[in-house]
Order: structure tokens, then C-alpha cells, then sequence
């Protein structure tokens, strides 16, 4: 029969074939391969299907590098499922990997029936031999057909000739070569296996086994030939299963004894075709396809390897067919025997090295230049390479890095927990820079793709040192690591491309990867990433002995990937509940998933009215949660392998869809399991649980965490080391520190807590809800398609999958509530509640707390959706009573991203700056107003309240002109207030107009501030991103340098973005980001120095900061470049006095002035 390879290779003949045969003939070039195929149907089209995968991309790849028209290029992937099709002659492509076959090409027998095979080629031009078949044939008429293709029976049984019937059984009878008919030519063809099979000795040196001589009927022939097997066509193995015939047949080792004892290099596997007149059959030219590999023999010292001359590598003999004499020789490798060589003469004991240490050493100085063996004061060392990538972003205006939690290698026994900050390594190839070397490592640990990290990163080349010490994997051998230390900063962690490294929630995610050993074992690394704020990787760094950002752990054998040294996975996690089956998809397949179930509303009602109750407990609460809520088993779904895809299994039984596609419909949108997201929600149930419970002992239990037993951690858990006991010390001071009636207020607005005491259970279990649902849909496998009769929603077409898992919980909420019993059990006015939380509402709480954004990219989608909330339900009061109850749903949802519950609330104990969760805690109450106030006047009462409030005093609310640009620029620098508010009036009278005016625009049509005399119609107004960072920052040391510099970056964007007199305008707001300025070290001085920055114009809504070189300034184009000028704001009469190396540098002739605007622009004011 044919197998699904024969069919497509035998399409891509007959598509040749007509191509042929055209007149005029069509020039075709058909590639062919085999892999995982998926469909998807293409946007705006209600049939069309299109189709992607592997086989699809490797067919395509094939059809274009393709050197021979009609023939069909195959991969040797497919080659090697043919069965039908499998002994056509084929040539061997210019890769060795891939091969063409000539479409008219035929198998004229059966391979299948006993007797011989004959191949015909014959083109429409050369007519057909009339020996088509030689099945069942006779010797006689064997021998006839020979002589008429002038075949000399005479040359038989002469010399090392086989005799004609030997020759005769080797093709009818034993089906070990088959006959190909060309040009009335006879053509043999064998197809072979050739093992090398090897071990290293004591020396350290490679040991082959080979066939020396073979005796039959009194005859010694000498051979001096590796192992090997010829593959005969009755067989239809693959050269796999013929490597495994091999040594049971020759050697009576069983196939779990060869797994036990040998490894297959299957990276060094190669195919090879030679044609030759063979000396034992003459008068005939002969094909070898040949398989060649390499098997590594694990421990020669195993009791089956005794019949093999092993352990000590003698000679031996078999007796089959004949007597077999065998013999180990040595492998002469130069570079190998070089390596040797070194190692003796400098004294290292090679005897001490296992044979893998050595096989990676050779492997990692000759075949991937990944190190480099040096004499160093007559000492021999060996020299690597290493870049370390701390990749970073800024969230909420605090730097975190992305730090290792765990590592598990699959198929090497380890899982571990790091007890050490570790962050990216790798090694470098010997020509390889740092920047080429860290776009690998985040490839191929992360999945950064290329085209993400040019746009979205920017890197610079922090430290490179050197460490020597001696290798745990190589005994004896020093090793000097040269370290390259690269900072990654992300420019935009809001970007939907940094979701697969679980920004911007910073949340945990895994990534796993296929490795393989020089030996040719692979294994699988799976990989649990993390985010850390700067100030804690500096002091967990400071514990552990290290400068910040160092990471190099010299207790580690081999910096790039050791594992040594771990801590065991700690259990902070709670047990989760029985796995929900799922299998296929449909519109809402999470209907089908829950319609067998419901909501326990006992003990629902219970965890909600409990929740106060001294006596109830954390361990209480959970179990009814857990019993309560069906929805929490949607976090642990997992795919039925025996019902998913039942029409897709191949012969083994295993579902059809690919090892990643499986994986993915596992995993959530972050990259995280199901599991660590059904921790997570456990984690932000216990955060509202504890905050009910502040006057009992949820602070406590919120800050310390819970032990096994369900108990409060005090001091005597953390006791050990001394980053426990720092850990200890943190969360203490987060329990001492935090203003714990601001939360309870936050509460109480949301209606939850009542002022008189008490609480709304009603309310309560509705927050409950919401948690438990609120991220179902990270789940891949969940997300509906869009249907019903719609056209759209959200932005999704009818028919597509909804892929943003907000908005497609909502498409469950609106289109089929019943899918969710819990949400489908509350009272109408609190579904709508839950509605109102979960919408997108756009909202940047660090641009309000800061200050940094105007009102109008602040709060205009806020209050467009509490408007229409309002507008459905008619009372304002409530709006202000749903955003404070979105703001608890936020803050529990954050408290509790860490997937382990059981340890507290420890993404703001641990992981976040406690003085930023103060101002966001403080900010939520100036946003309840956004029902019955303009977003204008919300953000001006709570600037106003932040300079009320300020400690120390800063003297009366100002008002008039720069009123506003004072009361942001003090929350924007959160430093030394009264520092900027003396040397804003020390600004020229340009910079102080640029910056009252710009931060003074509310960048909403018709909406101006109460207590500015600024008043603006016109837009757009401008957000500078990241203007806080760089008042930080820089304006510490010099707050009127950075208000400066500031000014001048509004001023160059306001000459790219003229004010134009328009609603549309009016209503819009360009973001500006300066990532270029708050990263770089000091560019005051640098412009002051005559660096070149440049804001640029990326689009009609938005730019960025840039540094240019003066080569780079002769050709920008003016029209989207402004450069950045510290004195271009300057009184002329005070930049007179400035000295002459501060002026600003005019090149001759008057061409290009390089420190003010390009000469024909006009300086617009507002």
C-alpha cells in the first residue's frame, strides 16, 4: 500500500509530468515535504481557508531552492516515510539532506510480493524496455535476461566475484539489491547501513570497531570495513530499525540492552550515494545508498559488551554465516589527538575526564568555537566566553529585571528551585560579538524574535571582566571566563509583543527548549522567569556577596547553565482540584465544559458571611471556595487525548495535533500553565480574604504568609540564613509601614465594608465572583469564536477566535452568561457591577500618582465608560461605588500575581516599592468622582489634595500662570519639592512659558484647568513618556538642568505637532517617549558636551528621543527630526557669558547649525 508520502511524491510526479507535456512545455519546480499542516480561516471571508505549518513553510522552501525543473524536491524527512515509492533512484540534493526524484520514474513489481524489483525510467522520448518485471523468475530466465543486456556470465566465480546464484539469491530471493533498467543497461542498487561504533579508552583516545576478515567455506577474505548491514527491500525498515537488526543479529544484543548500553549520534547521521564497478558482481555498474552513523558505546564496562572484546577493546570473533574476526582500532583524529596531547603535557590527569567531558570538549574548541584551550604562564587554561543579559523594564516608574525562579531539564533529573538571583547567560561563539550574542540569547531562551528586539529594546555594554577558576566538569583544568554584562531595557513594556514574558503585569512565566549534547542526548529545559525591582535584586545581590549587576556564581561548574547549588522547590502552593476534561472547540466551548455543573451557593453564601468571623479560617475559606465556585476547575483544564481529534490519530494512537500545539491550548496567554494561573487566583481570593480581616489577623497572615499546618509564619520560619532573615525583616516593616486604614476606606467605598460597621455579603460574593472568573480566558482552549449572528465584537470578525482574553470573557458575559453559574446566580444589578470591573478601561494609575500624562489620555476612556454606565443605570452614585470596586478587584488581582498563595501577598511585600503603593492606595479616591466630574477637574483636585497634603508644606495652592506645571512637576520628581519650585522661577523666561503652557493642556476639547490662566482650545496636547523618570533621576543633582531639558524636548515636539484649531485635535494627545534620555547616564552633561540627541517623528501620534552622531545629523530629514538644544531656551544675554566650548557649535559656512532648530523653522508658540 501507499503511505500519505508515496501519495504527495507521486502528486508532485504527475504535476511534472503535465508540465512536460505541455506545448509550450510550463517551467515547474514542486517541492515536497511532509510535517504538521493547521488551517485557519482568512480574515474577511466567509469560505476561504488558508493553510500553514511545517509542511507547508519546508514544501515551499524546497519549490524555491530547487535546481532542477520537473523533478520533485523532497526533504529527507519525507524520504524516509516512503514505502511504495522507497527504492526509486533518487539524486542526492547539494545539501545531503534533501533529494529530487525524476517524474517519470516507475516501480514496475510489487515490492511487496517475493522476487525481484525493476525500477524503469523512461521519458515520453525513450520508449519503454519490454522487460517490465522480473517476479518469481526462474535462474534460467534470470541469467538470459543479464546476457541480453550484455552482462559477461563468464566473469562469475572468478577472483572475489560472488558465483551467479549467489548472485541470483542476493536479488530474487533475499531482496538485499534491486535492478534498475537505463538506456538497455542493467544498474544494481544497494541501500546499507554503515555503523561506526566507538568507545574511548583509558588514553583518551577514540576506539572503532571494525570487520577484519570473514571466513566461509575454507575462504579468508579480508575486509577492513566499519559495522555494517545491508537493508533489504522485503524489510521496509528505516536505517533506525536496521541499526537495531544489526546488533541483535550480529551480536544477540536485545533492544533493551542496546538502550542501555549505546547512543546514537544522530546529529552526525549522514546519507551518501557512490556508484562503482563492484568487484563482486562484474560487468554491472552499482549504487551504494548509504546510511552512516555514529554510535557511542555508553560504559564499556557493561557485562553484555564481554562478547564484544570490551571493556579493554580486544579482538574477538562471531560466528554467522562464516567466521567474523573484529578488531578495535584507533580513530585517528588530529584535533583530537592534539587536545590529548595538551592535556598530558600540562599535567592534566585525562584519565579523570569522562568520555562525555571530553567528547564536549573537543566538540566545544573544534566544532563550535565556543572555547579556546591557551598556555598562560606555562599553565594550560581553558578560555570561554560568556554574555549575561539583564533584561529590564520600567513599571509603574520602578525598574524590575527578569530573574530565573526555577529550572527543570527533562531527561537529566533536575528540578530546582534558584536560591540566587540568576539571569540570562550563554556562550559565545569564539568570533562572535556581544551584540550578536545577545540577540541569540534572547532567541533561543525567551522567543524574542529578531524584528521585536530592534524595535522594542535598547542595549548597551554595562561591564566585561574576567573570573579563572577550576572546572567541576573538566578536573584539573583552570578556566578563565571573560563576562560581557548587557543591559536590555524594554521601551515600551505596554507593547502587546512583550505578553509572551508576561509583561506589562510583570507576572511569572515558563519557557521550555529543546537542547542536545555533543553525545547526541537531548533533553528539554523548562524554564520559570520572573520580574524583580531593582532595589531588591541589589539587596539580595549585597546577601549573596555580590556587586550589583554581577551574577556570576563561582560555585558554579559552568556559569552558563549550571544547576549546582539549588534550593528544593518550595510548597507555598495549594493543592488544586481535579482536572477538567475538554476536547475539540467550538463557539463556546466553555458552555459545553459547564453545562453538567453548578454553583454550590451554601457555601458560597458561607465564605462570604464567614468572612469576618474569628474563628473562620484561611483553610475554611478555601475549601468552600473550592467546593463553591465549578469555574476554578477551568483553570486546570486539560485535553482529552482520547476524544481530541479522534480523526487525526496516526497508528500509534497519538492525537494528530503537534506536541506545541497541544501545549499551547494548555497554557494561558502569559505563557504560564493553567495551574500557576489557578494559583494566582487562589492567591487574589486569600488577598480580599485578609483585608477583610485587618482587625483580626489578616495583616498578619497578608505580610507573613501561611506555614503547612495553615498558621500564621512568625520570626522562627525564617530563621536559617541571612536572606531569609532579611525576607523576615521586609515583610515586618511592609506590616509597620503600610497604611492599612486606606485600604479598609477603599473597601468601604466600594460598598463592601459599611462605615457603621459591618458589610454588604450581597457585594462581598459578587467581588468573590469576579475573582474566581475574571481570568478564565487566559486559557487558549476556552476562548469563544465570535457568532451568534454577529458581524463583530470587540474588534473580532464573525468567525474568528477572540484572541485578547478580556474581551473574551466579556463576549461570555454578555452573549451567554448561563456558560458561568456563578455569574449567572448573582442579582442583575451586581452582574452589572461585575461588567463594569472587568471592562478595558485604559487606565495608567503610574501616570496619574506621577502626574505625567494630561487628563485627557488619563481618564478619557474612564469616564467614557463610567458615562455609560451611568446613562444604563441612571445613578451616579453608584458609578463612584463600581470604580472603587474595580480598584479593590486591581489591587487583590496584583497582591496576589505571585503563583504561590500560601506565602502572602508578596508582589507588594517583597516585589514592589512600598512609597509607590502608597500613592496609588492614596490616588483611588480622586478617581470615584469621574461620574459627576470632567476628567480636567478630577486631575486638578487631586493635584490639588497631593499639594495640600505634602510633607513638608510647600505654602499655598498656586494658581495662574504655571500653576499646573508646577503642581506636576512636584509629583514627577518625588524628590526635593521645594528644590524644583525655586529653580522653576529660575528658568528663562522661554523655558518657564514651554513648560507652563505645555503642562497646562488638558488635551480634551473645551476643557481647561480652574487655577491656570492658560487657556488652550486648540491641540494636540503632548505626553512626555517617561518624564518622571528623567526628573528623578536627573533632578536630583540638578533639577533646573533636567526642567531644561524637558522644556526643550516639549518645545521640539511642538514644532513637529503644530496646534491646530480642530475638535479632532483638540481631543488628542501625542505621546512623546524619551527612554534615550532617563537610561542614558548623565545626558545633561553629555549635551553639554556636545552630544546630539533627537526627537523624532514616528507618526501623526507619537515620537521618540533619539541619539545621533554629527554624521547622522547631515542627513536626517528635517521634516520628522528636531534636535535637542539646552540653550536654545537661554537669554542671549546669558549666553553670552557662557564659555566658549558651551556655546552652541556652528558649522562653517552656515549649513547646518547643530544646537538650535534646522535654520528654516519657525518657532511656534501657543
Amino acid at each position: 500500500g501507499m503511505s500519505a508520502a508515496d501519495s504527495v511524491t507521486r502528486m508532485g510526479q504527475l504535476l511534472c509530468r503535465w508540465a512536460f507535456s505541455q506545448s509550450p512545455q510550463l517551467s515547474i519546480y514542486v517541492g515536497v515535504d511532509i510535517g504538521s499542516i493547521s488551517t485557519m480561516q482568512l480574515p474577511n471571508s466567509k469560505n476561504r481557508i488558508g493553510c500553514y505549518g511545517r509542511a507547508v513553510a519546508g514544501s515551499r522552501q524546497l519549490a524555491e531552492k530547487s535546481r532542477q525543473e520537473f523533478a520533485v524536491h523532497m526533504s529527507d524527512a519525507l524520504k524516509e516515510k516512503l514505502v511504495a515509492l522507497r527504492f526509486l533512484p533518487m539524486v542526492l540534493g547539494t545539501s545531503n539532506q534533501t533529494f529530487y526524484l525524476d517524474p517519470f520514474t516507475e516501480v514496475t513489481s510489487n515490492p511487496a510480493e517475493e522476487g525481484a524489483l525493476v525500477i524503469v525510467t523512461s521519458r515520453p522520448s525513450v520508449s519503454k524496455p519490454q522487460e517490465n518485471s522480473i517476479n518469481h523468475m526462474p535462474f534460467e530466465a534470470f541469467s538470459d535476461l543479464l546476457q541480453r543486456h550484455n552482462v559477461d556470465l563468464a566473469k562469475f566465480s572468478k577472483g572475489s566475484a560472488k558465483t551467479l546464484q549467489q548472485f541470483y539469491d542476493s536479488i530474487v530471493r533475499e531482496e538485499k539489491c534491486y535492478l534498475q533498467v537505463k538506456d538497455n543497461q542493467l544498474h544494481r542498487f544497494v541501500e546499507l547501513v554503515r555503523i561506526q561504533l566507538r568507545f574511548r579508552d583509558s588514553s583518551g583516545r577514540q576506539r572503532e570497531l571494525r570487520l577484519k576478515s570473514v571466513t566461509s567455506n575454507g575462504i579468508t577474505r579480508t575486509r577492513d570495513q566499519p559495522l555494517g548491514m545491508v537493508i533489504s527491500i522485503g524489510q521496509k525498515c528505516t536505517w533506525e530499525q536496521a541499526v537495531e537488526r544489526c546488533f541483535a543479529e550480529k551480536f544477540s544484543l536485545s533492544l533493551q540492552a542496546q538502550k542501555a548500553c549505546f547512543l546514537i549520534s544522530r546529529e552526525h547521521y549522514r546519507y551518501e550515494e557512490s556508484r562503482t564497478n563492484s568487484e563482486t558482481v562484474p560487468g554491472m555498474l552499482t549504487t551504494y545508498k548509504t546510511h552512516c552513523i555514529i554510535v557511542q558505546i555508553r560504559d564499556r564496562h557493561r557485562e553484555e559488551l564481554l562478547r564484544m572484546g570490551l571493556p579493554n577493546g580486544d579482538d574477538f570473533i562471531t560466528e554467522r554465516k562464516g567466521i567474523n574476526s573484529w578488531t578495535w582500532t584507533t580513530v585517528r583524529n588530529t584535533q583530537e589527538d592534539e587536545i590529548v596531547s595538551l592535556l598530558t603535557k600540562h599535567g592534566v590527569n585525562i584519565s579523570a575526564f569522562t568520555w562525555q567531558a571530553f567528547a564536549e570538549l573537543c566538540d566545544e574548541v573544534h566544532e563550535n568555537k565556543q572555547s579556546t584551550l591557551q598556555v598562560i604562564d606555562d599553565e594550560l587554561v581553558r578560555c570561554v566566553q560568556i554574555v549575561k543579559v539583564w533584561l529590564s523594564a520600567s513599571l509603574l516608574n520602578c525598574k524590575h529585571f527578569l530573574v530565573i525562579r526555577t529550572k527543570e531539564q527533562k531527561g537529566r533529573g533536575r528540578i530546582n528551585l534558584l536560591s540566587s538571583v540568576r539571569t540570562l547567560s550563554m556562550r559565545m561563539d569564539e568570533a562572535q560579538t556581544w551584540q550578536d550574542a545577545t540577540s541569540e540569547v534572547l532567541w533561543k531562551k525567551l522567543g524574542i524574535d529578531r524584528e521585536l528586539q530592534r524595535e522594542g529594546l535598547l542595549l548597551h555594554l554595562a561591564e566585561s571582566r574576567v573570573e579563572v577558576e577550576y572546572s567541576q566538569s573538566f578536573p584539573g583544568l583552570k578556566t578563565m571566563y571573560t563576562i560581557s554584562e548587557v543591559h536590555c531595557d524594554i521601551v515600551n513594556p505596554q507593547h502587546f509583543g512583550w505578553q509572551c514574558i508576561g509583561l506589562p503585569g510583570a507576572t511569572d512565566f515558563t519557557f521550555s527548549r529543546q537542547m542536545t549534547l555533543s553525545t547526541g542526548e537531548g533533553y528539554v529545559v523548562i524554564t520559570t522567569f520572573g520580574w524583580m525591582n531593582e532595589s531588591d535584586v541589589e539587596n539580595t545581590l549585597e546577601l549573596q556577596g555580590k556587586e550589583k549587576p554581577r551574577l556570576f556564581d563561582k560555585s558554579r561548574s559552568d556559569p552558563s547553565e549550571g544547576d549546582e547549588g539549588a534550593a528544593q522547590v518550595n510548597d507555598g502552593q495549594v493543592a488544586r482540584p481535579e482536572p477538567c476534561k475538554v476536547a475539540g472547540s467550538d463557539e463556546l466551548l466553555i458552555k459545553r465544559v459547564m453545562e453538567k455543573t453548578s454553583t454550590d451557593w451554601a457555601r458560597a453564601r458561607r465564605a462570604a458571611e464567614q468572612i469576618q468571623n474569628p474563628s473562620y479560617t484561611t483553610k475554611d475559606f478555601f475549601d468552600d471556595v473550592l467546593k463553591a465556585f465549578p469555574e476554578l476547575r477551568l483553570y486546570c483544564v486539560v485535553v482529552d487525548m482520547d476524544e481530541a481529534h479522534p480523526m487525526s490519530k496516526n497508528s500509534s494512537g497519538a492525537s494528530g495535533k503537534s506536541t506545541y500545539e497541544l501545549r499551547k491550548m494548555n497554557t494561558t496567554s502569559g505563557n504560564r500553565s493553567g495551574d500557576d494561573e489557578f494559583q494566582r487566583t487562589i492567591g487574589a481570593l486569600f488577598t480580599i480574604f485578609w483585608l477583610m480581616r485587618t482587625h483580626l489577623d489578616g495583616k498578619e497572615c497578608f505580610c507573613f504568609g501561611l506555614d503547612s499546618t495553615w498558621e500564621v509564619r512568625d520570626a522562627e520560619n525564617f530563621k536559617g540564613d541571612s536572606q531569609k532573615e532579611a525576607e523576615f525583616a521586609k515583610r515586618k516593616a511592609f506590616l509597620e509601614r503600610t497604611n492599612w486604614a486606606a485600604i479598609e476606606r477603599l473597601f468601604v467605598a466600594a460598598g463592601i465594608l459599611k462605615e457603621e460597621g459591618g458589610y454588604d455579603v450581597d457585594r462581598m460574593l459578587a467581588m468573590l465572583v469576579l475573582m474566581v472568573i475574571h481570568d478564565i480566558m487566559k486559557l487558549h482552549i476556552l476562548r469563544p469564536t465570535v457568532g451568534h449572528g454577529l458581524e463583530e465584537f470587540g474588534g473580532y470578525a464573525s468567525g474568528e477566535q477572540i484572541g485578547d482574553h478580556d474581551i473574551a470573557l466579556s463576549y461570555v458575559l454578555e452573549i451567554c452568561p448561563q456558560a458561568l453559574p456563578s455569574f449567572a446566580g448573582l442579582q442583575e444589578e451586581l452582574q452589572q457591577t461585575i461588567k463594569f470591573a472587568h471592562c478595558k478601561l485604559d487606565y495608567n494609575m503610574g501616570w496619574l500618582v506621577q502626574a505625567e500624562a494630561p487628563p485627557g489620555a488619563l481618564f478619557r476612556n474612564f469616564r467614557k465608560v463610567v458615562l455609560e454606565s451611568i446613562a444604563e443605570e441612571g445613578r451616579a452614585d453608584r458609578s463612584a461605588r463600581d470604580i472603587a470596586f474595580y480598584f479593590v478587584h486591581w489591587f487583590a488581582d496584583l497582591a496576589g500575581a505571585e503563583a504561590y498563595p500560601m506565602a502572602g501577598g508578596e508582589k507588594f511585600v517583597l516585589k514592589f516599592p512600598q512609597p509607590v503603593l502608597g500613592s496609588f492606595v492614596d490616588s483611588f479616591s480622586a478617581v470615584w468622582n469621574l461620574g459627576s466630574k470632567t476628567e480636567t477637574q478630577v486631575f486638578e483636585d487631586y493635584l490639588i489634595w497631593r499639594w495640600q497634603t505634602h510633607k513638608p508644606a510647600l505654602g499655598d495652592v498656586p494658581s495662574g500662570a504655571g500653576a499646573m506645571a508646577l503642581m506636576r512637576l512636584v509629583p514627577m520628581a518625588q524628590g526635593d519639592s521645594l528644590a524644583v519650585i525655586r529653580n522653576f522661577s529660575k528658568l528663562s523666561k522661554d523655558d518657564k512659558q514651554v513648560l507652563s503652557q505645555e503642562l497646562a493642556m488638558s488635551g480634551i476639547a473645551n476643557q481647561h484647568f480652574q487655577r491656570d490662566s492658560f487657556k488652550e482650545t486648540r491641540g494636540p496636547a503632548i505626553l512626555v513618556y517617561y518624564s518622571p523618570a528623567l526628573m528623578q533621576k536627573h533632578g536630583k543633582e540638578d533639577p533646573l538642568a533636567a526642567m531644561k531639558l524637558l522644556a526643550d524636548v516639549f518645545r521640539k515636539a511642538r514644532q513637529l505637532w503644530p496646534l491646530i484649531d480642530s475638535e479632532e485635535d483638540g481631543n488628542k494627545t501625542v505621546v512623546v517617549r524619551i527612554d534615550a534620555l532617563k537610561d542614558y547616564q548623565n545626558p545633561i552633561e553629555a549635551l553639554r558636551h556636545h552630544e546630539r540627541f533627537a526627537l523624532q517623528k514616528l507618526s501623526g501620534k507619537d515620537g521618540a528621543v533619539k541619539r545621533v552622531s554629527e554624521k547622522e545629523l547631515l542627513v536626517l530629514d528635517k521634516g520628522f527630526f528636531h534636535v535637542l538644544d539646552l540653550k536654545q531656551g537661554e537669554d542671549p544675554a546669558t549666553q553670552a557669558k557662557c564659555p566658549s566650548f558651551l556655546r552652541p557649535n556652528r558649522r562653517a559656512g552656515g549649513f547646518i547649525n547643530f544646537s538650535s532648530p534646522w535654520p528654516f523653522e519657525r518657532r511656534q508658540t501657543a
